[in-house]
């Protein structure tokens, strides 16, 4: 499994326990077409789960697309082209909604993922994971490659990334609002008017996911891995908000960017597929990852 030490990754490692080979970046360089191959060579893994990417949320993607789209295109295309030459490896490729075009009819659904241009502030990321997709594909067709691909929505929870450079919505909001509260500041401000939605996932509930297809793929398909909820922006910070206790005021920069306008995910496929059900409603997941994120940052306060 890749990305072990990421968000996601840390809670799919968890899950599958002392089944899977974890290495880090000294042990298997992704970028690194030989070293990739002499890895999967040596070890013969019966499936691969590719969560590793570099990642982060609009602003990290605005300063650095050249970077989003090279390494993140390398990397899969290194495990994709070495797992089908080795063949009988069932690769899980861990995908992004930015792969959807901006456009695209809400609820959105796999069908619509060629059928435009993704959200231009995260388009080299989409576009480089959306590839993959493509490469699966012509691998499988003329190599037999096994593969699934996993296009997970906007995902929280504890362990996730509360630095500036990489943090989603979710916990770029319960790090503002919960410093707010501890400083009784008057006001915060938030990118946007709030009528943006998204559809957020508890992060455990997409890991327990990626064990079903494992265990019961390949599925060499798109598979959206989602809430099926649309919530506003405007919605989740009331809602945060209420939970962490903030009486401030919210003041909305209109002038910043926010990605796409609208974001809600069709999982009808992953319901027939493999019984896919999200498990863990938005309060309840929104609480944990509070109850998380304050207990880290008391330790870093001792």
């Amino acid at each position: 499994m890749t990305g072990a030490s990421g968000f996601l990754g840390g809670h799919l490692a968890r899950l599958l326990g002392e089944r899977a080979l974890t290495p880090g970046r000294r042990e298997l360089e992704l970028l690194d077409a030989a070293k990739v191959q002499h890895y999967l060579e040596e070890h013969r893994p019966a499936a691969i789960v590719h969560a590793a990417g570099f990642v982060g949320g609009i602003g990290l993607n605005t300063q650095h697309p050249g970077r989003m789209a090279l390494e993140n295109l390398k990397m899969g295309v290194h495990l994709l082209e070495t797992a089908a030459r080795l063949g009988k490896i069932h690769v899980v490729i861990v995908s992004t909604v930015c792969v959807y075009p901006s456009n695209a009819p809400l609820p959105t659904s796999e069908e619509s993922i060629y059928d435009g241009y993704p959200a231009p502030e995260t388009a080299a990321y989409g576009l480089a994971k959306r590839e993959l997709l493509s490469l699966a594909e012509a691998l499988r067709s003329e190599f037999q490659l096994e593969f699934s691909y996993v296009i997970p929505t906007n995902l929280y929870g504890p362990g996730d990334h509360f630095d500036d450079a990489k943090s989603h919505v979710v916990p770029a909001l319960i790090q503002r609002l919960y410093q707010a509260a501890r400083l009784d500041a008057p006001f915060i401000e938030v990118w946007g008017d709030g009528k943006a939605t998204r559809d957020l996932l508890y992060v455990e509930d997409a890991a327990e996911a990626i064990v079903d297809i494992l265990r019961s793929g390949p599925f060499p398909m798109p598979i959206n891995i989602a809430s099926g909820r649309e919530v506003s922006i405007r919605e989740l910070v009331e809602m945060l908000k209420e939970v962490i206790g903030y009486k401030g005021e919210i003041h909305w920069e209109t002038s910043r960017p926010v990605g796409a306008g609208r974001r809600v995910l069709d999982i009808r496929r992953a319901q027939h597929s493999f019984g896919f059900a999200p498990r863990t409603s938005l309060k309840d997941g929104l609480c944990k990852s509070i109850d998380w994120y304050v207990k880290q940052t008391g330790k870093a306060r001792e």
